[in-house]
């Protein structure tokens, strides 16, 4: 009986060294494949940032470059000469030049003429007007039926006026406006009516020839 009893202790510490040994293999193959989990996770993020690292190396790369692109860019413009004009532009530049050049040379070779001084294009113009045949005033210029005119004069008249007349007075009706618009053009310098050249439609030779002297004294004194 004893032997029987001794050999079941045996037995038993055999048993439980081998349950012993089973664990540790089975911790053992656990920390394993933990630690290889671990490292597969260290891996990917490793590469997850790599991988997010290029990225903002890429972006900033692209940035670095533009810049310098336009940097380069502006010195380029920069030292480039200035934009050529347009042709429209240099044809006006050159016929404002002709007609300041023309005035200039008539002041300079006619010193013994009374000084002409004019301010705008417009009124340099009729100014150096005077220097020319028949003082700028010739047969052809006045005028024996200005009324003849009065009709598409009044409607480009009327035409530019109008809208100016509305904002200038929003709270007129369009009968006030265009009454408006009418009473401006019987004063306006723009009526045929109006004008210095004006005669009689009988108007004899010697009496053009009046109006013409009488003109150009008028304008004389005007730029004197």
């Amino acid at each position: 009986m004893a032997k029987k009893g001794g050999e079941n202790t045996k037995k038993a510490a055999g048993n439980a060294k081998k349950a012993e040994n089973a664990n540790k293999k089975k911790q053992a193959q656990e920390s394993a494949l933990e630690a290889q989990e671990a490292a597969a996770w260290e891996d990917g993020a490793k590469k997850g940032n790599k991988k997010k690292d290029d990225a903002q190396f890429k972006k900033e790369e692209a940035a670095r470059k533009k810049a310098e692109r336009d940097a380069l860019l502006q010195a380029e413009e920069s030292a480039l000469p200035s934009k050529p004009l347009k042709a429209k532009q240099r044809g006006a530049e050159k016929v404002a030049s002709k007609r300041a050049g023309k005035i200039d040379d008539f002041l300079d070779s006619n010193g013994d003429i009374s000084e002409l001084s004019a301010s705008g294009i417009d009124n340099a113009l009729e100014a150096l007007s005077l220097t020319q045949r028949d003082g700028g005033v010739q047969s052809k210029d006045i005028d024996k039926h200005p009324e003849r005119r009065v009709k598409a004069a009044f409607a480009a008249y009327e035409e530019r006026r109008t809208p100016e007349l509305k904002k200038e007075h929003p709270g007129l009706r369009s009968q006030q406006i265009k009454n408006l618009v009418f009473k401006e053009f019987q004063k306006s310098p723009e009526n045929p009516m109006n004008q210095d050249t004006n005669v009689r439609y009988n108007a004899s030779r010697e009496e053009v020839d009046a109006k013409k002297k009488e003109v150009r004294a008028a304008r004389e004194a005007r730029y004197n």
